[in-house]
This record gives structure tokens, sequence and C-alpha cells, in this order.
């Protein structure tokens, strides 16, 4: 896996796309379970949005945002180890919603370049937190998947 990072990084030869850049800045994430499946809130003021996640990814971030350790990395924990090897840190993610699936990309940087990956929003969100960089939610998501608190439950994916 180290060497698919480190290919990763060396490959990304054009110049990055970055990611659109008005949005909203998430003050908080929270991972909750709702129906019995885990939910990760990405928060600002009195909205959220809701993204609906795989337990181990809910486990990684969760165990990012309390600080938790568990005895053996979780994959988001060993890319951590992995890019800081490679003197590289996560910067940014941006949440976009397309067609109810939502989409992240992820902005790296490493020495003197900044890179942008395509991610699933999990897995930037889950690197975001262990990085503690900023979570940007692209401002038509916002509007189309922000929801207020006690709001009526909407349908996401």
């Amino acid at each position: 896996m180290m060497v698919g990072i480190g290919l990763a990084l060396w490959l990304a030869l054009q110049p990055p796309a970055f990611a659109e850049e008005a949005g909203i800045e998430i003050k908080e994430v929270q991972v909750r379970l709702v129906d019995h499946s885990p939910v990760v809130l990405l928060i600002a003021g009195e909205r959220f949005v809701p993204i609906h996640v795989d337990p181990t990814v809910a486990a990684s971030i969760h165990n990012a945002l309390s600080g938790d350790v568990l005895p053996r990395p979780l994959s988001h924990d060993l890319m951590r180890l992995m890019l800081l090897e490679f003197n590289a840190k996560v910067t940014r993610a941006v949440i976009t919603l397309k067609e109810k699936t939502y989409y992240a990309d992820l902005t790296v940087a490493i020495g003197d370049r900044t890179l942008v990956f395509d991610s699933r929003s999990s897995d930037a969100i889950a690197l975001a937190v262990l990085f503690k960089a900023p979570i940007v939610v692209a401002k038509p998501t916002w509007e189309s998947a922000g929801q207020a608190w006690g709001a009526t439950k909407r349908e996401t994916s």
C-alpha cells in the first residue's frame, strides 16, 4: 500500500483541479447511529449535512475525534502514517453531492506541490479529521442537503 500511495503521489503530474472554492467550512463533526446505521454529521451553525457511512469508516472517524488509539491501525490510520512518512499532509476536504451520492476532493500537500484526489466523502472526512484539516461542504450541496436541527429527516446517501 505504501508503494501505491508513493506511486499515486509521483504520478499526479498534471496541475491540480482544485475543488470548488465557495463553500461552508464545517465547525464540528459527529458520528451517530440513526436507525442502527452510522451517520456522520457535518455541522456548521444551526445546520448539518448527514452522510451515511460504513461501520469501519465510522469507527475510524470516531476514534480520530475522540483521540482513541486502537492496538492496531485502521486503514485511515495507516494511510495517515504513510502520508507522514512521505512528508505529505491532508490540507482540506471538499464535499459535494452529485445524483444522491457524496463525493470529495481531498487536497494533499507534499513539498511544494498541492495535489487533489477524487475520494469517497467518508474517506476524505476520516483523513481530514486525522490531519485536523478543514472540511468544506460546497455551497450547492449545503443548500440542497443541509438540514436544520429538528427538521424532518431526509433521505441521504
